[in-house]
């Protein structure tokens, strides 16, 4: 954290080498105060993992309200539920209007007033279906991409509500995320709105989903062949169809004679996700609730992120199929290392309890227990915190220098939000430090949520984290530092102005596609974000110290 700085000398080295940055800060950070759309735009850049043609659906209705009303229907939730979410798309977008800029600036766009990066994404979507970005079938497919992935708290607690105010507030506080003091009358005209929209449209259209009943089919490879006894004895009255080597077309061409209302799908690994066979198979499956699992380990043969990629987008397109979230679940409950035998492919005893639990879990929920955030943001925009190295949680939980605008306006993700929860710095008495807007705050997140859980107990204040690194050398090894980055290894932490005076600053060494840069926090400036390397800047404010995990 940079705090006032007597030298003169200092003060100019920090002017001549940041100015440009500090003046956007300013700027950036007036605007957000005074632009409330933009607010709840300006992070968590998400774009769909393939370019599949999501956009081309058959909207049904006779106006952009009914068309909106009768899509959001088709994706499962209740009439109120629907009716709140348009409640606060109306207010947004001017009566429904997919072609409208934001009014004194024209950086806001469409239905949902989509700006920054997210617009960015949305403009490129609609050029990949070969649409204009006014289209309201792009529009709408995108929102529910965004739903199932960056945006899925919103999702979840709009399905979590049982009334128009309750869906209008959870879409208000969790998507839109007005200015604080608009928010109140934006939940206000939302229900007015919302309450006319469902007189209008009550009973109309059709739900795509419902909850899971009766008895279920399994279709799978190796994975569902090991649970197979476990799977029938748990969910009375199923069938099991999986052969150990399982492709998916290999699954389509010999599908049971009996097919239930609801299917669960285990498939893909074994193919790379071949997209056509996919469509093949849910061509054959038409009518029923479709449950695919996605996967979280990988053999030397299997991306299993391009798997996850591939189905994130395949699902995307189908209203029928909803992703269960396995990955985030193994995650959060011991990894590979506890639910994994030992070729990292196929479930250990724990893990095949765990797995059929998750199926049940996940299935009386209708998918909804877990974030469902699977896909190429995953990592970068939900909420839940998995395994990570230092580095890769710094870099997680670091805005990337693109979104710079974004931190020194003070925007916190989701996943700096949960890193602050479940540090508990978030109930800190500093608001910088509540907010992560604090070097020690940021360099103590990422250490207690991957290597060290004590550290975030000596936060705040630089000097105390110092101490505490310097107090226990069987964790922690000091690096010569030699006014260059050639002894350090990313993921190493760098500190200095600790030997007294009043500035003090700590930051995570990174590299960007080669490239040296830092991963940190400023006092009162911004949230974490990567940042380019000044060691100039960090000598300039005392001894420089490297300090390097030693686990």
């Amino acid at each position: 954290m940079y705090k006032k700085i007597s030298s003169i000398i200092l003060i100019s080295l920090i002017l001549s080498s940041t100015l440009s940055n500090i003046a956007r800060a300013e700027f950036d950070e007036r605007f957000y105060k005074l632009n409330d759309i933009i607010y709840y735009d300006a992070g968590e850049d998400c774009a769909p993992a393939s370019s599949g043609n999501m956009a081309d659906i058959n909207l049904e209705g006779n106006d952009n309200a009914e068309k909106i009303w009768n899509f959001l229907k088709s994706k499962g939730f209740t009439d109120e539920q629907v009716a709140g979410i348009m409640g606060s798309l109306w207010g947004e977008s001017n009566h429904f209007n997919p072609d409208l800029n934001e009014e004194g600036n024209g950086i806001g766009y469409g239905i949902a007033q989509w700006s920054f990066g997210r617009r960015t994404n949305l403009e490129n979507y609609a050029k990949e279906q070969g649409k204009p970005i006014s289209d309201l079938g792009v529009q709408l497919n995108f929102l529910w991409y965004e739903l199932e992935t960056s945006q899925s708290a919103a999702k979840n607690a709009v399905t979590s509500s049982n009334s128009v105010l309750e869906a209008t507030t959870a879409w208000t506080l969790q998507f839109e995320r007005p200015r604080e003091d608009l928010r109140a009358g934006r939940i206000k005209e939302g229900e007015e709105v919302g309450n006319k929209m469902l007189s209008q449209f009550a009973g109309k259209g059709s739900s795509g989903r419902g909850k899971a009943s009766g008895p279920i089919t399994f279709i799978g490879d190796s994975i569902t062949v090991g649970v197979q006894e476990k799977l029938s004895s748990t969910f009375s009255g199923s069938n099991v169809s999986a052969t150990v080597g399982d492709s998916i077309a290999a699954a389509t061409s010999k599908l049971p004679n009996t097919i239930h209302d609801t299917v669960v799908i285990n498939l893909g690994t074994n193919d790379n996700f071949d997209e056509n066979a996919a469509e093949a198979l849910i061509g054959k499956l038409k009518g029923k609730k479709i449950y695919w699992v996605n996967n979280f380990s990988k053999n030397q043969n299997v991306d299993y992120n391009v798997v996850n990629q591939k189905l994130s987008a395949f699902a995307s397109r189908h209203n029928e199929v909803k992703i269960l979230d396995w990955k985030s679940y193994v995650e959060k409950n011991g990894g590979r290392d506890k639910l994994y035998a030992a070729d990292g492919v196929h479930h250990s005893a724990e893990g095949q309890e765990a797995y059929v639990k998750f199926l049940k879990d996940e299935i009386a929920n209708d998918g909804n227990s877990s974030s469902n955030s699977s896909g190429s943001c995953s990592s970068s925009s939900g909420g839940k915190l998995g395994n990570a190295t230092i580095v890769d949680r710094a870099m997680e939980l670091a805005r990337p220098e693109s979104e710079r605008a974004a931190a020194y306006a003070g925007e916190v993700t989701d996943k700096q939000m949960e890193a602050l929860r479940a540090t508990g710095l978030i109930n800190y008495g500093e608001p910088y430090v509540q907010k992560g807007m604090s070097c020690d705050a940021f360099v103590s997140m990422v250490m207690s949520t991957t290597v060290d859980p004590e550290y975030a107990k000596h936060c705040c204040g630089v000097v105390n984290l110092v101490q505490y690194m310097r107090s226990n050398p069987d964790k922690y090894e000091k690096i010569p530092y030699n006014g260059s980055t050639s002894n350090m290894k990313p993921g190493d932490i760098i500190s200095s102005g600790t030997g007294g005076g009043p500035a003090a600053h700590i930051e995570f060494y990174v590299q960007v596609n080669g490239e040296d840069k830092v991963a940190n926090a400023g006092h009162s400036r911004t949230t974490g974000v990567i940042e380019p390397m000044n060691l100039q800047i960090m000598e300039s404010l005392g001894e420089v110290e490297v300090w390097r995990w030693k686990g």
